[in-house]
């Protein structure tokens, strides 16, 4: 275990003896499949991309069955878009040309703050069951591109920097004992801001993502 994850590990216990029993707190990382929408004809998803969020939950129980939800976390999206009537991309230093019918494979990655409310059954004998809907904040924290051959250009010029989405997941916490749990789970997350700059189409995002993750 990394030294950056023992740090978190131990600032959970710490958080979670501060603020008591209407608190828990836990770790996740969801392996996800993420694709890309337009809302004109002339740009069109080409494929999906697998990705992940990384990060930190929180809840507070307000009452024995419902949370409030927050956390934060690094959250890897994208997808690949052709544009039929091509399209100049502007990275770092120049600005690139896609020819009509070129594709660009967007690789987007956001600091994500969910704000959610989750709603949990009572304990059926290890399990919890558990719903939660929300809202996603999200801030820019690199967008890179493949175009014409190359990767992994720099294209922060071209991704907006804030960006909002809503999610509905559901899952189960198996119990370990001493307040500790496995957390498993499923949620579709969907973005409605425009996530590139160019006025002329609205691209927004799809995701699946696969909840794994520990809770204290």
């Amino acid at each position: 275990m990394s030294k950056k994850f023992s740090v978190t590990f131990i600032l959970f216990f710490v958080m979670n003896s501060i603020f008591g029993q209407g608190f828990r707190f836990g770790v996740l990382f969801d392996p996800t499949i993420t694709w890309l929408r337009s809302d004109v004809n002339d740009v069109t998803r080409d494929g999906a991309r697998l990705g992940f969020d990384l990060g930190m939950l929180a809840d507070y129980y307000f009452a024995q069955n419902y949370a409030f939800a927050t956390g934060i976390s690094l959250f890897n999206t994208g997808g690949t878009l052709q544009y039929a009537q091509g399209i100049d991309i502007r990275t770092k230093d120049e600005k690139v040309t896609i020819d009509p019918g070129g594709k660009v494979k967007y690789k987007l990655q956001y600091v994500k703050i969910p704000v959610a409310m989750k709603f949990k059954t009572h304990m059926i004998g290890r399990f919890i069951y558990f719903a939660n809907l929300g809202f996603d904040p999200m801030v820019r924290v690199t967008a890179r591109a493949d175009v014409n051959g190359m990767d992994n250009i720099t294209v922060n010029k071209e991704v907006k920097l804030f960006n909002m989405g809503w999610h509905f997941g559901a899952g189960t916490l198996y119990s370990l004992g001493q307040d500790v749990s496995l957390m498993f789970g499923l949620s579709f997350m969907s973005t409605f801001i425009d996530i590139t700059t160019p006025a002329h189409d609205m691209i927004t995002s799809n995701n699946l993502l696969f909840r794994i993750g520990v809770v204290f």
